[in-house]
């Protein structure tokens, strides 16, 4: 027992696996960090390093030891800022779907009125509309049910094969530009049925107010957008499941494909 203790191989092996251990912390909090549900606020703070710390254990065994540890303190840093980003990186391909579903939220709730009127998500702390809150809460749910979050992770395990530790992280900015302008798009196409409804209640509004002009049809109206508004948004609930999926399926090849070299 003493010989094993002594063998400065040993504890060169050692070293190099608690140095593992950290970097794949590293990654595993970028992801944590960055993925919807998990890394908001609602979760305390102890639980979600706990978490981080717990998956880093049961992660750290099945990644190899990189061919060249750091050196020094500056090669150390360079290590865990590249773990770091590439876990946030991977987060990221989930956040985006949330945030094109808040930008719906926002889009829908301009035409029906109800931009003036703020709430606040209790999982960012932050001022969202009406429309928007319960589209993200619904959203949130259909990640958990869908599995979406433990997917992520054996992402992150797989991550290790295509992006090893030690390898420099590649620059990809149109990519990454491109997952940018999709929240826009995806936005613009879930809000699309309450923008066309009340598009046309605007051009009803218009030819009847050419030949009615004393009529306040904007008075009138505006409780005739909310209703129809909110009715839409309720079709709009019922089908978010199916619109979803195909985003929530492809988010984790899509992760990899970022963070690769």
């Amino acid at each position: 027992m003493d010989s094993v203790l002594y063998n400065p191989a040993t504890w060169v092996l050692a070293q190099g696996r608690v140095l593992v251990w950290v970097l794949v912390l590293m990654r595993m909090t970028g992801l944590m960090a960055s993925l919807p549900g998990i890394g908001q606020e609602r979760i305390p703070v102890v639980m979600r390093a706990a978490l981080a710390i717990l998956m880093s254990f049961v992660i750290a065994p099945v990644v190899p030891v990189p061919k060249a540890l750091p050196s020094g303190i500056w090669d150390g840093v360079g290590f865990l800022a590249t773990e770091l980003a590439a876990g946030v990186l991977m987060g990221l391909m989930v956040a985006w779907i949330m945030d094109a579903v808040a930008f719906a939220g926002y889009l829908m709730d301009a035409q029906m009125g109800f931009s003036f009127v703020q709430i606040v998500d209790p999982g960012t702390s932050q001022s969202v509309s009406v429309s928007g809150a319960v589209l993200l809460q619904l959203t949130l749910l259909f990640l958990f049910i869908s599995g979406l979050h433990h997917t992520m992770i054996l992402a992150l395990v797989e991550s290790y094969r295509i992006l090893p530790i030690g390898q420099g992280m590649p620059l990809k900015a149109p990519e990454i530009v491109a997952v940018t302008g999709m929240i826009m798009v995806k936005g613009i196409q879930l809000a699309a049925p309450v923008l066309l409804t009340l598009f046309l209640v605007d051009v009803l509004q218009g030819v009847s107010a050419k030949f009615m002009p004393q009529l306040q049809l904007i008075q009138l109206t505006f409780p005739l957008k909310i209703a129809l508004g909110l009715v839409v948004v309720g079709y709009i609930m019922r089908e978010l499941g199916p619109w979803l999926r195909p985003m929530m399926e492809a988010a984790p090849l899509e992760a990899l494909k970022l963070i690769h070299p």
